[in-house]
């Protein structure tokens, strides 16, 4: 007589609904269940079907790009994470709108992934529709959200701190004699730039808000910046990305200025290319290779035991790596004249 479910729970120590899982190669189990239930099937002498048996975990990635030096970091980081523990990686790319991105996610699902991680999704969006994700987690797929918090998901969510990353860099550039700082920032709907606007602003002086572009993460975006903000008055900048600080130093460059002897820029991500920069890129690091540990951990070991995942938040330290775009500030007279106006309500300290 093959045995039941309910045997081989027994003898698995799980729930039915976790054997059932199993043996349907359906989402939310970690593969130390999943082993237990295989194991406990064998021994009540259940056949298994060979997908089921000798199936690979899956675990479907998500990224912007792979142009973006920090997203094929994420990339290649999560791919090592998976590869250590016996999985393999679905890759995905360019979500450009929710709709792609709801498709890809559902495309996920449908191939037998066990755990989805996306890093910098529309979850980030202060109020993008993120129904598809309710819709998954519903289902028992654990999923892992990278760089942007939502109240309305369960997931687990790791961060980088960026109100940290903000205040280390601003206080490194306040060491070098810098009064006049300017932001640079992309997608100002984005939890990210959130956070980091925020955290900026909480450093203003005079109740006056500080200097802020908001262009977008891209080496245009990050000369756009540098003009716009080095025309307000701005001694140093502190871009988004070090995509946009590389725009930011050809920015200065273009205004007949030098990095860092008249303008410092600070980078964030701290890129694989960031000290090979002209000047080297003072950035902010973000600890990918520990946080894409946490994300798999996450998505791995969790899901089963419950229909919903359980909801958790990591957030990350960054650390400030110090090269040579920055430098002490400049003497006032460096700017001309339409620059120095209105410096005080620019001062951040």
């Amino acid at each position: 007589m093959k045995p039941r479910l309910i045997d081989i729970a027994r003898r698995a120590d799980v729930s039915e609904a976790t054997v059932s899982r199993v043996l349907n190669a359906r989402p939310g189990v970690n593969e130390a269940t999943r082993s237990a239930v295989l194991e406990a099937a064998r021994a009540l002498g259940r056949e298994l079907p060979a997908a089921v048996a000798v199936r690979e975990a899956l675990v479907g990635v998500l990224v912007p790009d792979v142009e973006n030096p920090v997203f094929a970091q994420w990339a290649e980081r999560i791919e090592a994470e998976l590869f250590q523990r016996g999985a393999a990686m679905l890759l995905a790319v360019r979500p450009r709108s929710l709709e792609r991105e709801r498709e890809i996610l559902e495309r996920f699902a449908r191939v037998g992934a066990q755990g989805i991680i996306v890093v910098s999704g529309h979850h980030a969006q202060e109020t993008a529709d993120v129904s598809h994700y309710r819709e998954l987690s519903a289902l028992g797929m654990p999923l892992a959200l990278v760089n942007g918090v939502r109240a309305d998901i369960d997931a687990a969510f790791v961060s980088t701190d960026d109100a940290r990353a903000v205040a280390v860099a601003v206080a490194h550039l306040r060491e070098l004699g810098h009064v006049r700082l300017g932001l640079a920032m992309g997608d100002e709907r984005t939890w990210p730039v959130r956070e980091k606007v925020h955290a900026f602003e909480r450093l203003a002086h005079r109740g006056a808000a500080p200097p802020v572009a908001y262009t977008d993460f891209t080496y245009a975006g990050g000369y756009q910046a540098a003009v716009e903000l080095v025309g307000r008055g701005c001694t140093a900048i502190l871009c988004g990305s070090d995509v946009m600080a590389a725009g930011a130093l050809e920015g200065v460059r273009g205004l007949g200025l030098e990095v860092p002897r008249d303008v410092s820029v600070v980078g964030y991500d701290d890129s694989q290319w960031a000290a090979m920069t002209s000047p080297p890129l003072t950035s902010v690091r973000q600890r990918v290779p520990q946080m894409a540990r946490a994300v798999v951990r996450a998505v791995l070991e969790g899901g089963e035991g419950s229909r919903r995942p359980r909801r958790t938040e990591a957030v990350m330290a960054p650390e400030l790596i110090v090269r040579g775009s920055t430098a002490a500030a400049p003497a006032l007279d460096v700017f001309p004249a339409p620059t120095r106006a209105g410096a005080a309500d620019t001062m951040v300290g």
